[in-house]
């Protein structure tokens, strides 16, 4: 069987400890990690501020390409013959362009793991992460970045809130876009599962035998609930503010991701695209 590596194209508060739990519990042979958030591994096993900044305003330059030349390599040394970092940080910063090396000893599944876009709004607003703009650079994406699919002019005028929705609606459209960049590669397969689906055993079990690990939704070892968000720092009319924002801008990620495409726009070539 050849090497397996596994990585998502999501946001963030859409299930991925949940996806973390569900690999080590159920995928054979895997080293699987969540984020790798130690104090000595930013900017070397996930990229950090500089790596984000970077590839978010100029594109894939040597600097992000020296990251990821040294962080790949050591992925490809782990002795295990799958290999998953259930990390979203990692195709903010130019995982997809700099995947080359993986394809070359394996397959690379990349999972669009979704979740209900209010849901994901209302949580990074309890947690304030979209207040502070240096949460922004080091862990999500900015809306001031200049390399980047969806407009945030519009979601901006409406605070931390509409910034959090602009964030999801970046996050998918990129994750859409990064499925038509790989298309053509036979290396590179992309699934697509909710968390909706994935924590209940039929949705699991389908995920799971797309990774190559046949199983049935009663064989399935189903992890508890993960991370979920505890505290609700804001009232019952802020929440309906958020999921008016939400509902009166669906998601059109494919669609976006397509007309993005066809500007002849790169993501890797950053703002030097014109």
């Amino acid at each position: 069987m050849p090497r397996q590596f596994l990585f998502p194209l999501t946001t963030g508060r859409s299930g991925t400890v949940f996806l973390t739990e569900l690999l080590r519990l159920n995928w054979t042979g895997a080293e699987v990690h969540h984020e790798r958030l130690a104090y000595e591994t930013l900017g070397v096993d996930s990229p950090d501020a500089s790596h984000l900044t970077n590839f978010n305003s100029i594109g894939n330059v040597e600097h992000v390409r020296a990251f990821w030349l040294q962080k790949l390599a050591r992925v490809m040394d782990s002795p295990a013959d799958r290999y998953a970092e259930v990390s979203h940080f990692l195709f903010k910063a130019g995982l997809v362009e700099n995947i080359a090396p993986l394809t070359e000893v394996g397959e690379v599944h990349l999972v669009i793991l979704t979740r209900d876009a209010f849901k994901i709004q209302w949580s990074y607003v309890n947690r304030f992460e979209f207040a502070n703009f240096g949460f922004t650079w080091l862990f999500a994406l900015d809306p001031r970045y200049p390399n980047t699919i969806v407009k945030a002019e519009p979601f901006m005028q409406h605070g931390p809130a509409g910034t959090s929705l602009w964030y999801v609606h970046e996050v998918f459209a990129r994750a859409e876009y990064y499925a038509r960049l790989t298309a053509t590669n036979p290396h590179i397969h992309i699934h697509r599962a909710d968390l909706s689906e994935i924590t209940r055993p039929e949705g699991a079990a389908r995920l799971l035998s797309e990774l190559g690990q046949p199983m049935t939704p009663d064989a399935v070892r189903m992890p508890p609930r993960q991370n979920a968000t505890k505290a609700v720092m804001f009232d019952e009319k802020m929440e309906n503010f958020c999921r008016r924002l939400a509902k009166g801008t669906p998601l059109r990620s494919a669609e976006i991701a397509e007309a993005y495409w066809n500007t002849g726009k790169r993501l890797g070539d950053g703002m030097r695209a014109g």
